[in-house]
This record gives C-alpha cells, structure tokens and sequence, in this order.
C-alpha cells in the first residue's frame, strides 16, 4: 500500500473571517448610488468583463451584491486568480473557501442573477511568501465546479498569450470598487485607463516598488483603484499583465503599481495545475485527515 502525502492547501487549517471585514457596506446604503471610481468610465462594449469575476461571500446582508469585497480573474474554467490579501486576515489566516462566492457574467453588482452564473469555491491557495501588502499578493481559488464553454458571457483569459507592451502603451483595469475611499462600490463594473511606464516613476512615489515584482503604470487623468478593485487585472491587448495587490489608497495619483503577472507566471500555472491534479486523487482515494495532513491512501 503506497501512502501519498498531498499538500491540499484549503482543505486544511483554513480559519474563517468574518463577513463585516470584507468589504460590507454598512452605513452608506448601495441603492443611492451610480457611481464611478474617480476617473473610471463605462465602455461602449464589456468584452474584457468576460474575464473579469466578483468575489462575494457565502451570503448577502441586505441584497445581492453587497457581499461583494474583490475582483479576480478567470483563468481556466475552474481557477481565478486574486489578491491573497482579499483571502486573508493581518495574521495570514485564510478564509475558509467554503464561504466563498464566485459570481460571473454580470456587469452589474447588485443585479440578480441564475444560479448556473454563481459557483461556490472548494479550495484556495495563497502564494506561500505572501507579505500582506508587501509582497507575493497573489492567491489562487479554485471552483467547485467548471463553467462551461458554452457560457459566452465568460472567457477565461489564456495565461500563454503574452503582453507585449512597451513605455507608453495604454492598458486597462477594471472592477467594482470603492467610488471613494471607504465610500460605497460601484454597482457597475468599471474600466480606468492607465499608462506603462518606467519603474522610475513608481520607485519616486513608492520605496517598496521593484522591477521584477510589479509592471508600473500611471493613471489617465485622476483615477485610482480601491477596495473591492483589488485582484482585478491590467490586461494590454486582450492579454494578462498585472494584478491588483497591495496596498494602494484611493486618492488619485501620478504612479500605479500591479503585481507583475510575468513574472509569477510559473508559480500561477504550477498552482493551478496542482490544484487540478490534487482534485483528481481526491476523486479516486480514500481520503483522511489529521490536524496537520492529507494523506491519501491508494
């Protein structure tokens, strides 16, 4: 009998947070706003919010959608990538992604949707030297179940098409977040403009800003992200650059920095792999836990 120790992450010591710390809107009732993030706009067409998923937990205070406190990307038809900081709590706890709702194919936040548009999560893996709001914000979920490719309101993005940008290009970013800091989300999903640049240019605004790390962009005009954009993506001609992470404020400003999808490309892809592979001998195993481990019998 062969005995297979498998590092399932999500399946084991996930500790839950709780809802109010996830983005909530308590005060400022959602229904008395259109908004827009500062500088954000509404595109004429919504083709790239095929990729872009609402992150939401298990469920809603006072209607759908204000249970909303991230973005993510779509990747593959079960994964989405997001900022592990969205996932975890400042002690590096993780959710239980049990309590976790993936909601697609929707524009509007606080629109109703079908059951088949929404997919709950069965496991979560955080970049393992993730610093919270320092470095590695990078977390993976994976689905409980596929979308499947006959939704055409959903496109996962093909993480082997390559951005090739250069200074000066002019990329986008979206999501439903903060019109204001700690204001109320927008029900609308939104895009902002923003300019590659140089590292110079985040490195005069920012000291923790590296090269490899993070793509720096500058803003077109006053907009910034803000909670609830975060783990949204950069995406330059229909291809993945750069994730939301960190922590930025929501003041409009001269410097914007993404975590660098290229340069943990390895480490996403390895992820998800892994995470498919570990549900397949689920699948087929006698499965038992122990406080510390998964082991798998076969």
């Amino acid at each position: 009998m062969q005995i297979l120790t498998v590092l399932c992450l999500g399946l084991v010591l996930s500790r839950s947070l709780s809802e109010a710390e996830l983005g909530v809107i308590g005060d400022i009732s959602d229904e008395t706003f259109e908004m827009l993030i500062s500088g954000g706009y509404k595109p004429k067409s919504n083709r790239l919010s095929r990729h872009v998923v609402s992150i939401r937990t298990h469920n809603y205070v006072r209607h759908r959608g204000d249970n909303h406190f991230c973005s993510g990307v779509l990747v593959s038809s079960r994964a989405v990538l997001t900022a592990a900081h969205c996932l975890t709590d400042r002690y590096k706890a993780s959710m239980n992604p049990r309590g976790i709702r993936v909601v697609f194919a929707h524009i509007t936040r606080l629109a109703d949707y079908e059951d088949a548009d929404t997919r709950f999560v069965d496991r979560l893996v955080v970049h393992p030297e993730y610093e919270r709001y320092k470095k590695n914000d990078l977390a993976v979920l994976r689905l409980a179940e596929r979308i499947p490719s006959s939704n055409h309101d959903v496109l996962p993005l093909l993480l082997r098409k390559m951005a090739n940008v250069t200074y000066g290009d002019t990329c986008v970013t979206l999501g439903w977040g903060q019109i204001y800091q700690h204001g109320p989300y927008s029900d609308e999903l939104l895009y902002l403009d923003v300019i590659i640049r140089p590292p110079s240019l985040c490195q005069k605004h920012d000291g923790s800003f590296t090269s490899d790390h993070y793509v720096c962009t500058e803003p077109v005009g006053e907009g910034q992200t803000c909670a609830g954009d975060m783990g949204g993506p950069l995406l330059c001609n229909g291809a993945l650059l750069g994730l939301i992470g960190g922590h930025q404020g929501c003041a409009g400003g001269k410097a914007m920095k993404f975590v660098s999808f290229l340069y943990y490309k390895d480490w996403i892809t390895t992820t998800i792999k892994s995470l498919s592979d570990c549900g397949f001998r689920v699948s087929i195993s006698r499965v038992f836990l122990t406080p510390f481990l998964l082991i798998l019998v076969n």
